[in-house]
């Protein structure tokens, strides 16, 4: 159980990331909105489901396609991560040394603000789903148990991509600039993810790569499950994979952060 002192620096960090967060409520509306590509895909596949046969493609009519890609924004909207860009603008700068006198982790600041931005980030996020949902005519799942697992597999995949993308922010102490990183990061996760097209569109080489990596379970699974489509097997399969990444990029985090403290302090800052 957490200590009492722990307890309220943590209930301090979250209120201190709340305030910050509430404060630039205008910009994460426009977060939002920069961050739909998924709803451009979906309007992609309705528009080809429209043109098929039988009004189907690979299985997926136009409102299986709205319910998936929905979804798919819905968790993609809760993993947002820009932790590696602050990293590296602290790091280069050398902002990141004031920081280092405090007793704390700065990792759990950066932690601090992406939860609170989500809470910021939620009631409209919600909001606008009921809204696209009633212009496609989504069907989501009726199971309870999906709604559970989309959640724990969201969390999951947020925590996943948070320690992923700190340790690219990282690298900025043997480099010039990690964020050269971001862009590749973001086509694997795009990609393999589930975010141009359902996986089960990709040829079977690929579907099989890709089970093994972490990038189906943080879109593709959630939304299939959101969407009534996924099993509770393939649901547990994703969250072992996924914790061992992200049990992986744990340990890779904190090896990286303790290196270079010690190049940092070694040129001076």
């Amino acid at each position: 159980m957490a200590s009492l002192p722990t307890l309220r620096k943590a209930r301090v960090l979250f209120g201190n990331g709340f305030a910050i967060m509430t404060a630039y409520r205008a910009q994460i509306f426009i977060w939002m909105l920069s961050g739909t590509l998924s709803l451009v895909m979906m309007l992609v596949w309705i528009g080809q489901a429209a043109q098929a046969p039988g009004g189907r493609v690979g299985g997926y009519s136009g409102a299986d396609f709205a319910s998936y890609f929905l979804s798919v924004w819905l968790a993609g909207q809760m993993i947002v991560v820009w932790v590696a860009w602050e990293l590296d603008f602290q790091i280069r700068q050398g902002t990141l040394s004031p920081k280092l006198l405090r007793p704390l982790d700065p990792i759990w600041l950066h932690l601090s603000e992406h939860l609170s931005e989500r809470l910021v980030r939620l009631p409209l996020m919600l909001l606008l789903l009921a809204l696209f949902a009633f212009l496609t005519h989504a069907r989501f799942s009726p199971r309870p148990l999906d709604y559970l697992l989309f959640t724990v597999l969201v969390l999951l995949g947020f925590a996943f991509r948070f320690l992923w993308e700190y340790a690219t922010g990282l690298l900025a102490f043997w480099m010039d600039s990690s964020t050269s990183f971001s862009d590749l990061n973001w086509l694997l996760y795009s990609a393999l993810g589930g975010l141009f097209a359902p996986l089960s569109f990709y040829p079977a080489v690929v579907q099989d790569v890709a089970r093994f990596t972490p990038f189906p379970y943080m879109l593709g699974l959630p939304a299939e499950l959101l969407s009534g489509r996924a099993s509770l097997r393939s649901a547990l399969w994703g969250l072992l994979i996924l914790a061992a990444w992200t049990a992986l990029f744990g340990g890779l985090r904190l090896w990286m952060w303790r290196a270079g403290l010690r190049k940092y302090g070694a040129v001076g800052a």
